[in-house]
């Protein structure tokens, strides 16, 4: 199972635009615009029956790539705490809808969508500096995502559109990225929409697998970026209780 490893700083809504040519400057690449709608995923608690994840095994027969994923998928649902979510590209929605059009979240059943499963981060230590993140990911692309996490008992805890400008450079990926809390019982429109705060977050991450040399090489990519844009962007160091579904979040 890869590993998502990042940095993350934040940055003022005042901020983004000046933020957003930097970022295009060193990455020497024109930034991507994408909207993805996330769906926070969460199993019934009043039916949790272990039984009912053996669904997932039937997809074993299966002669895809994602077969393999979909046994770890419940593999590690058995075992630990998580987080899942889904994600659905609305780019192409938005764009259509303007600025005072509904949303369109009705998609065709065909249109692909992402199971992003994450870990809750690994501790600090010495093996890596207190300012980078880390947790291991799984990651599966399934049109038919919606009717499985249906039949294991997954329902949306929260729905939000999440606005993110996009850069690569080598195998690093920065995404300054904004949410938007959405209702749903309403259609949305970007003109109604409003952010949780008057703040972006910047993510400087890199996927590697697991073995020890491929993480090193992460972390000495992501160090370099920090030293590079030192006094620029003052990428944090976040507790990782942030991302622990153990621990009870304060709710607005």
């Amino acid at each position: 199972m890869p590993h998502e490893v990042f940095l993350t700083a934040v940055v003022k809504d005042g901020d983004a635009l000046k933020a957003r040519a930097i970022l295009a400057g060193i990455t020497e690449m024109k930034e991507r615009h994408h909207y993805l709608l996330v769906r926070h995923m969460e199993r019934d608690p009043s039916n949790r029956d272990p039984k009912i994840l053996n669904k997932l095994k039937e997809f074993q027969k299966e002669r895809s790539p994602n077969a393999a994923r979909w046994l770890e998928f419940q593999q590690t649902l058995t075992k630990q705490e998580y987080v899942v979510r889904e994600h659905v590209d609305i780019t192409q929605e938005v764009s259509s809808a303007g600025n005072d059009g509904e949303i369109s979240l009705t998609f065709h059943p065909h249109k692909v969508r992402l199971l992003r499963w994450s870990d809750i981060p690994d501790p600090p230590g010495k093996a890596f500096p207190e300012f980078i993140t880390q947790r291991r990911i799984l990651e599966i692309a399934d049109p038919r995502l919606g009717k499985i996490l249906s039949d294991i008992k997954f329902t949306p805890s929260s729905i939000s559109i999440e606005e993110s400008y996009k850069w690569w450079q080598s195998n690093l990926e920065y995404a300054l990225t904004r949410i938007f809390p959405i209702s749903p019982e309403s259609a949305p429109t970007m003109a109604t929409l409003k952010p949780v705060a008057p703040l972006w977050f910047l993510y400087v991450r890199v996927q590697n697998d697991s073995s020890p040399d491929r993480m090193k090489e992460g972390h000495a990519a992501l160090s370099a970026v920090r030293e590079r844009l030192l006094g620029v962007f003052d990428f944090k160091a976040f507790d990782r209780r942030v991302h622990d579904t153990r621990v009870m979040q304060p709710r607005p």
